[in-house]
């Protein structure tokens, strides 16, 4: 509680702390987006990967098991607990196999998927990530254990981090995109305005050939309506048990 009541008060946090708290009050849909999100389920993740590239899906399995003891290792010598990242072995196969200059992420936390992205994008030899997020108030000094993983990385000039949160950063970002994204994907703010406002704030740099990526769709009926209102092919997949839609690989003549 000390440390919440701590970073509440900082000038940086405040709006963004009681936005996260008023948003905590939506309309709970999250058992009919999880008995959507289940019916939509068809194949396994496994099975997605195989389908695009089985070679390329061998490597990055191998690939996969170097970062994974990287992370762990730096992990175990912190004296908290930063939980868990979203699904860093879809996004390193995809940033693999279709080399996406330009990735968006919300939602860094440990790093696990910024990680993954800077080491796909090194693989790769072209590339850059631009990542939002907001700091564990939770914690003391939080800001240090944002993307904690991958400050080590070598590769981390082709990254930049803002950790003001969606509403402040993703302005911020839009403006440094030269280009349109051809990669989004989306783990910060779990309520349907928040991902409702990510896509509203990138809108002018998302086109028909961003990849989109949505982790935990279960929790609200944000990505139904999305595809659905837009007419968009999708895919759904499960991971640990939460699960991910995906958007734009059509164009991809997948």
């Amino acid at each position: 509680m000390k440390n919440i009541l701590i970073n509440f008060f900082k000038k940086n946090y405040f709006l963004v702390i009681v936005k996260k708290i008023f948003k905590r009050f939506e309309k709970n849909t999250s058992e009919e987006a999880k008995k959507w999100a289940e019916e939509n389920n068809k194949h396994s993740i496994d099975e997605f990967f195989c389908s695009i590239d089985t070679q390329l899906y061998e490597k990055v399995k191998m690939e996969i098991k170097v970062i994974q003891k990287f992370a762990q290792n730096k992990l175990s010598k912190l004296n908290v607990s930063l939980g868990g990242g979203g699904n860093y072995i879809l996004l390193y196969f995809l940033i693999r196999k279709f080399k996406p200059l330009n990735i968006v992420e919300t939602g860094v936390a440990a790093g696990w998927t910024s990680l993954a992205i800077l080491r796909a994008i090194k693989k790769n030899g072209k590339g850059f990530l631009y990542s939002s997020d907001f700091p564990y108030f939770r914690l003391e000094n939080p800001e240090k254990y944002i993307g904690y993983l991958a400050k080590y990385d070598s590769n981390k000039d082709n990254w930049f981090l803002d950790i003001r949160g969606d509403d402040i950063a993703l302005p911020k970002i839009v403006k440094r995109l030269d280009n349109n994204i051809d990669l989004f994907h989306y783990d910060s703010d779990k309520s349907y305005s928040g991902r409702d406002n990510a896509l509203k704030i990138l809108s002018s740099k998302i086109d028909s050939k961003t990849i989109i990526i949505f982790d935990d769709i279960q929790n609200n009926l944000h990505f139904k309506n999305y595809v659905q209102k837009n007419k968009k092919d999708f895919r759904v997949y499960k991971f640990e048990g939460k699960y991910i839609g995906i958007t734009g690989l059509e164009n991809l003549n997948l």
